[in-house]
């Protein structure tokens, strides 16, 4: 899949070159120093500080007229990784010696201070520029620098003496707060040219993944990349034993130099916080996670993050996806809730994919997945054990069903986590939410599954109930008049929860205990159920007045009702959600 990938990238490359990556790169944090080279001695030229706001993405600059410079400059003199530094005690951050680049909190605060930078940690770094065979002694790292050197010529070591000088000498007294953790970068002002040499003279001996690997075919080195791969001595697992080259894959110089292109561009999204990336055979389209794409689409998704390095933690092939719904949410307000207990939720038909994903992001979930698709466990921040774990189990589904169009587990997904949302809402005492996620889920349901008519029925039901409790009779069959009856399951696990609601009401605690619905919500019997309703009714009847009716009416309609399916919990959370009956004034 990388490589067709490589292949859309490819085309986009020929045709601006690094342009492609520099227009949107972002410097590391810092100060930067411009060091003129017209006048037979060096001096500083501009100091320009860099900062990039993560919040807003916006990216600061004090002298704009010097970012793109500053932009080429940093980008072809970064090392490839961390690991792989011409200063063996990785205390200089830079490639070449047109550049210098220090953290600010590595300068000494004292003199021989340990592991601060010092005169022979310069030297050391210049030493190795001057002669990089220092650094590739030996075997096939030192064959591909020979190569490398034939192509480039030696380094320019009266200029790098001249350099490391004016390094040794100015760097320890520059007016800068070096108790900050930003950088410190000085770049010498010479053609980009002679940057793209150098950067050439190191990235090409260190760009595969180890040079032990690399193999020669037809006098072409073939190596292993290091983009996405961490295969080394402690991770022999990784390596395909049952083949005389154990390594995963090979590639050329060309594609490997490609390949880091490519991973440097992908990086200039995730320094963005666009980690979804979308790949035809047209362009390459990164996006945050509260946006999805506003076209159809057809290609490679890629799940980026930034961690050392770019890593591409997911991948995908996409067929027909549609970024509008094919038929519309229909998001309604069930429960007849009132503008206060909405806060804000706007009940409408919602098409669009990014308006459903903020819905359930806060209805649901508090506002705590989007955040969350892909972050580890121990790295969430959520105090509420059980929103946490509906995350867990709901993330990956939601993010494949609303980002890739596969539906399927999102489904079931659906289903099971927005009735614990519901629980732990109502077990928390947060009523108006637990009513905002039931019509959520109810809406969700339809849209999976249809035929629910929910809305029609809950109202129907309540308007017969409400009838019912207030007294009104049947016709007659007889002489006698016959009892009022509950006509169906639904109707009857609507009442159940309206009585629960209403017993619960009649505590005298401080706190009411919500939690007390959980019962009649996990029964899987209506004679669980009955069981529980006598002993919740006979804990709070104790000040039920005699004249009161409704609650005998109800309780006897209940207890006489035998069922002929499965318990129905979204009609038990309906009825006990919905403004409760008994507590009406009737109509006259």
């Amino acid at each position: 899949m990388l490589k067709e990938c490589l292949e859309v990238f490819e085309k986009k490359y020929e045709e601006i070159g690094d342009k492609l990556i520099l227009d949107s790169y972002i410097p590391e944090d810092g100060t930067y120093l411009i060091i003129g080279t017209d006048k037979e001695e060096f001096y500083i030229k501009e100091q320009i500080e860099i900062k990039y706001n993560k919040k807003n993405r916006e990216l600061f600059c004090s002298n704009e007229d010097y970012l793109e410079k500053i932009r080429k400059y940093n980008y072809l003199s970064k090392l490839v990784e961390m690991n792989k530094p011409i200063d063996g005690k990785k205390t200089i951050h830079t490639n070449n010696y047109l550049s210098f680049a220090i953290k600010k909190d590595k300068f000494p605060k004292k003199e021989n201070e340990e592991k601060k930078l010092n005169v022979s940690i310069i030297e050391g770094y210049y030493s190795i520029l001057k002669n990089p065979y220092l650094k590739y002694k030996d075997g096939k790292p030192k064959k591909i620098y020979e190569e490398i050197e034939a192509s480039l010529g030696k380094p320019d070591i009266q200029l790098i003496d001249k350099i490391e000088m004016w390094i040794k000498g100015n760097i320890f007294t520059i007016d800068i707060d070096k108790s900050r953790k930003d950088y410190l970068k000085i770049f010498f002002e010479y053609p980009i040219e002679d940057y793209e040499r150098e950067a050439n003279r190191y990235i090409i001996p260190n760009i595969y993944n180890k040079n032990e690997y690399n193999q020669i075919i037809n006098n072409e080195v073939y190596g292993l990349p290091s983009n996405n791969m961490g295969l080394n001595a402690k991770k022999p697992y990784l390596e395909n034993k049952t083949r005389k080259v154990v390594v995963p894959y090979l590639i050329d110089k060309k594609e490997v130099l490609l390949e880091k292109k490519f991973f440097d561009y992908l990086m200039t999204f995730a320094e963005k916080g666009k980690y979804n990336i979308y790949i035809d055979n047209k362009e390459i389209v990164g996006l945050e996670n509260t946006k999805l794409l506003d076209r159809d689409f057809s290609g490679i998704f890629l799940r980026i993050q930034k961690g050392k390095e770019l890593e591409i933690i997911s991948q995908d092939i996409i067929t027909g996806y549609k970024y509008k719904f094919q038929k519309p949410l229909k998001f309604e307000n069930i429960l007849n809730l009132t503008e206060n207990m909405m806060k804000d939720i706007e009940y409408n038909d919602y098409v669009s994919k990014e308006k459903i994903q903020a819905l359930i992001h806060e209805i649901f979930f508090s506002k705590c997945l989007i955040n969350n698709y892909f972050t580890e466990a121990k790295d969430m921040s959520i105090k509420d054990n059980i929103l946490k774990e509906n995350i867990l189990v709901a993330r990956i589904p939601l993010f494949n069903w609303l980002y890739k169009d596969i539906e399927s587990n999102a489904r079931s997904v659906i289903s099971k986590i927005s009735l614990s949302c519901i629980k732990n809402s109502i077990c928390r005492g947060f009523i108006p939410k637990a009513s905002n996620q039931f019509n959520l889920r109810i809406a969700l349901e339809d849209y999976f599954y249809g035929g629910s008519d929910m809305a029609d029925k809950v109202k129907n039901i309540r308007e017969t109930l409400k009838s019912k409790i207030n007294g009104y009779k049947l016709k007659k069959d007889t002489d006698e008049e016959r009892y009022i009856k509950l006509e169906s399951d639904d109707e009857y696990f609507f009442a159940v929860g309206q009585f629960v609601n209403y017993l619960l009401s009649r505590s005298k605690a401080k706190s009411k205990p919500q939690s007390l619905i959980n019962p009649f919500l996990n029964a899987k019997t209506d004679k669980v159920i009955k069981g529980r309703l006598v002993k919740l009714y006979m804990k709070y009847n104790y000040d039920f007045e005699q004249t009161n009716k409704k609650v005998g009416s109800l309780y006897a309609m209940i207890s006489s009702y035998e069922v002929d399916g499965k318990v129905n919990q979204d009609m038990i959370i309906a009825g006990y959600l919905h403004s409760n009956l008994i507590y009406e004034k009737a109509e006259v």
